[in-house]
């Protein structure tokens, strides 16, 4: 989705609001991984991995290459994975190195994971995800980055979309998992498909800047920020306020690694929560830092957004389920809302699609990996 992203637009925690957590000393990349940089570059630009992503090296205690499938650029979105990589997280846990391959692309992520490819997948929402499981594909959703979904509509005060009622007429900027997902909203609101005209549109702001459409489908954790530096008046209603609550990159693995690698996948998020308590620990120009390292080059990112994006990550990790239980993980109650939402925009889904049995595991086995943090103002 054109970066995707939903549910209530909090405001941001203050520079100074603590979040406390043990610090994860950083370690830069082992050589072996900085060897091999320019082709795990190379793969990430072609939305591939290297097939040795799931298999062991010839070491018979190595996991072999940690494979995470991003679900879009690399940029601050994935700042806990880059400081899991930096700190030597994934290595500790018994990996030689680690691909965290870029999305944004042609192919979803869980394509990767269901190819061997990558171990873990991030899903933007749960639109296409729940689809390819009802096509038959074998995968389990085991948790999510984000809790409360930042996706949802982008417009200007002049022309706005503050309720389900004024989406009548407008031109909606997507990309082809962004049209997914608008017609799931206008099905659970009982309105047909050309409620809305769907404009084809590349990543970033400037189709609404120009005129081109009257609203954007994003992440409301950097969009909003976005239309207001270059000069609008920005407006935005969530998915979750248009009866379509969802969760953002959920955590996707292949239902034969439960099986049969359970114990690589626990290593896997392990390393990935260790990550991203020290994200959230350093703040917001850590992980400004650490994305424009990662992302920078390749995908011009201005440092300044990504500051100003990353200051709203707590406001849709930290809840006080996930305080108390540790990030990514999701509650009976969160799931069932989920279906029942996906149910009212037609689509089929089940709690038997999530499995929170693995992170339940990885937490009781390493209780220290929740910090404490505290749950951001709203």
């Amino acid at each position: 989705m054109s970066h995707l992203r939903t549910v209530l637009f909090l405001v941001p925690p203050t520079a100074a609001q603590p979040l406390a957590a043990p610090a994860v000393r950083r370690r830069r990349r082992r050589t072996a991984v900085a060897a091999t940089g320019a082709l795990l570059l190379a793969l990430t630009v072609t939305g591939c991995a290297s097939p040795a992503a799931s298999s062991p090296s010839a070491g018979s205690d190595s996991l072999g290459t940690a494979g995470v499938a991003l679900s879009w650029i690399k940029n601050y979105e994935f700042a806990g994975y880059y400081f899991a990589e930096e700190n030597g997280a994934y290595t500790d846990a018994g990996f030689d190195d680690v691909d965290l391959i870029a999305g944004g692309g042609n192919t979803n992520s869980w394509d990767l994971v269901l190819s061997g490819q990558a171990q873990i997948g991030l899903a933007s929402d749960l639109t296409g995800i729940t689809g390819a499981i009802n096509d038959g594909a074998g995968l389990k959703i085991i948790g999510a980055q984000f809790v409360k979904n930042p996706v949802g509509f982008v417009s200007l005060a002049g022309n706005p979309i503050r309720t389900v009622a004024d989406l009548t007429g407008k031109r909606i900027g997507v990309d082809a998992g962004g049209k997914l997902a608008v017609e799931a909203v206008l099905k659970a609101n009982d309105l047909p498909t050309d409620t809305v005209e769907f404009v084809s549109v590349p990543s970033g702001v400037d189709p609404l800047m120009n005129g081109e459409v009257d609203a954007l489908i994003g992440f409301l954790t950097n969009y909003p920020i976005a239309v207001k530096n270059a000069g609008g008046d920005v407006v935005t209603m969530s998915f979750a306020d248009a009866n379509y609550a969802q969760f953002g990159d959920a955590v996707v693995v292949s239902e034969k690694a439960l099986t049969e690698n359970r114990d690589a996948l626990k290593a896997i998020m392990k390393a990935s929560i260790i990550g991203w308590n020290t994200a959230l620990t350093e703040g917001t120009d850590a992980i400004a830092d650490i994305a424009m390292t990662y992302g920078g080059a390749d995908n011009g990112l201005d440092r300044q957004l990504q500051v100003d994006s990353a200051s709203v990550l707590p406001s849709f990790m930290l809840t006080p389920d996930t305080v108390a239980n540790g990030i990514f993980t999701l509650t009976p109650d969160l799931i069932d809302q989920a279906v029942s939402s996906l149910a009212a925009a037609g689509i089929t889904a089940d709690p038997s699609m999530f499995d929170t049995s693995l992170l339940d595991e990885v937490y009781a086995e390493n209780p220290d990996l929740i910090p404490g943090f505290t749950v951001p103002a709203s």
